[in-house]
C-alpha cells in the first residue's frame, strides 16, 4: 500500500509524521514579518472550508489540503490600507512556499491568499 499522505515519510530509522498544526505555523511565522500585513486570523469567505474534502485542516487564518503528494495552503490575511495588494501577495506567497518546502521537505504546489480585510489607521 502506497501512502498518500504527504506529511507522513519514511526515513531508514523509521516514519516521520509531521503535524497539520506545525505546517500552519510555519505559514505564520513566514508572513508574520511582512510589512504591510496586520492579521493572518480571518476566516475564509462563504463556508469555503466545507467545500474541501477531509484532507483539510483550517485554524487561525491557514486552511490546508493535503493531497497525495504535495500540499496546498490558503491563507486569509488583514492589510494596512495603501499598501499595494499584488506585491503584498507575492511576498507571502513566495515565504510560505520556501518557508514549508525547506523546513518539512514537502512539496508545497500552491499558496492561495485571501485578503479578508484592509486596516486603516
Amino acid at each position: 500500500m502506497t501512502n498518500t499522505d504527504p506529511l507522513v515519510m519514511q526515513s531508514e530509522k523509521g516514519k516521520i509524521r509531521i503535524s497539520e498544526d506545525i505546517i500552519m505555523t510555519i505559514a505564520r511565522n513566514a508572513v508574520s514579518g511582512i510589512e504591510g500585513i496586520t492579521d493572518i486570523s480571518g476566516g475564509f469567505p462563504g463556508g469555503i472550508v466545507r467545500i474541501f474534502n477531509r484532507n483539510t485542516t483550517a485554524r487561525s487564518g491557514v486552511l490546508l489540503e493535503k493531497e497525495e503528494d504535495h500540499l496546498v495552503l490558503n491563507l486569509s490575511l488583514e492589510i494596512v490600507y495603501g499598501m499595494p495588494i499584488p506585491r503584498l501577495v507575492e511576498e507571502a506567497q513566495k515565504k510560505v512556499k520556501d518557508a514549508v518546502e525547506t523546513m518539512t521537505e514537502i512539496n508545497v504546489q500552491q499558496v492561495n491568499i485571501f485578503v479578508h480585510n484592509l486596516k486603516t489607521t
